[in-house]
């Protein structure tokens, strides 16, 4: 017996995803069964389920019983120091730094070869849980992570319903989170997290882009109607407010996006990390290099990669004309960045020049 399975929690679907993603890449590098797990209640489904994201991706009763008995072997091998069946081990945080080793799965591999489990003819169980590792980490899961959301039929097809309205023109995905994100002060914060984005900043970018290209506006948000109004009232996006179960789809959407505008969460960054295409940050709430001129999205004690994974700020050149992965614009922004212009004049077709991306802890040059 070989199996890995994540412990998953009430929080968000963009931080429960990342211990999913690394489960299964363990599951593929150490030839073990990927146990899918028993999801629970959260305040992030909404209306309220009693399986939480379980609503999506629900469990049968066997995984419910091996995972009672898995937690009861563990609660058993933890107080009286005794095994009962196959160890049970948790890789966590710290095996993957001493590791070295960038991908989850041969992180644990090399882990596990240390104790001599590696062997597939030997059983073991393995746990794993956490955003720690980032998106670095689990970058080969991609396409796997992809597949597990759009295998939920009712959101497929109503992504389907959504794409059709937008066809023929340059989709941008605007994600505006609010729901238990606190108003912002409007004196932000290196780092700061869980703090609202100012509608006045989607706005403007909305108007400047729709300035230089044709393009169709989709609104992705935990938002009420009322809030949003300025926003509605001048942009005019498709939208799908009220919407029951509509988690798994705003992900897929902004996967899908020309251009993505983001609000600083895990939600925005799954999204981003599910495509290839580029996106924009809200800068004032990057972590500065020394020289200012560069931003990172995590500090290197509040970030979930080991620090040596951050790349240094000496290696990209400050380039305003070029197409950027990450394009991250300031509050007090009054232009589009040129190279941002260049890919929407485009229609999309450019292909980005400066592949630096806040995801993979590498530093992105603040044009703005």
């Amino acid at each position: 017996m070989r199996i890995v399975y994540p412990t998953v929690t009430e929080q968000g679907l963009g931080n429960n995803l990342l211990t999913v993603a690394k489960a299964y890449l363990i599951a593929q590098s150490c030839q073990m069964t990927y146990q899918p797990p028993v999801w629970p209640p959260t305040m992030h489904v909404w209306p309220p389920t009693k399986n939480g994201y379980g609503y999506y991706f629900p469990s049968t009763v066997g995984d419910k019983s091996r995972l009672s008995l898995f937690s009861y072997l563990f609660r058993i091998q933890r107080r009286f120091h005794i095994r009962l069946g196959p160890p049970i081990l948790h890789f966590g945080k710290d095996h993957y730094g001493k590791s070295r080793i960038l991908d989850i799965g041969e992180a644990c591999l090399a882990y596990l070869k240390t104790m001599e489990l590696d062997d597939p003819a030997k059983s073991v169980i393995v746990t794993t849980t956490g955003m720690w590792g980032g998106y670095a980490a689990i970058k080969r899961a991609r396409t796997w992570l992809h597949d597990l959301l759009m295998s939920h039929s009712d959101t497929r097809r109503r992504l389907e319903e959504i794409e059709a309205r937008a066809e023929g023109r340059l989709r941008v995905v605007v994600n505006i989170r609010m729901g238990d994100f606190k108003p912002s002060t409007g004196n932000f914060q290196e780092g700061e997290r869980v703090v609202r984005i100012p509608l006045d900043w989607f706005i403007r970018a909305c108007r400047m882009i729709r300035e230089v290209c044709d393009c169709a506006f989709i609104l992705v948000t935990d938002g009420q109607h009322d809030e949003l109004l300025p926003f509605l009232n001048e942009i005019h996006p498709i939208e799908y407010l009220g919407q029951p179960y509509s988690d798994l789809l705003g992900v897929l959407l902004l996967s899908h996006s020309d251009l993505a505008i983001c609000s600083n969460s895990t939600y925005s960054r799954l999204g981003c990390f599910l495509n290839d295409k580029p996106y924009i940050w809200f800068a004032d709430t990057l972590v500065r290099d020394p020289s200012r001129r560069f931003g990172y999205l995590w500090n290197d004690n509040g970030t979930p990669m080991p620090a040596w994974i951050k790349a240094a700020a000496n290696s990209p050149r400050m380039n305003h004309g070029a197409i950027q992965r990450c394009f991250p614009i300031s509050y007090g922004f009054s232009l589009l960045p040129e190279g941002l212009k260049r890919y929407l004049t485009s229609n999309g077709r450019l292909p980005i020049e400066v592949a630096n991306d806040l995801l993979y802890g590498e530093p992105v040059p603040i044009l703005h």
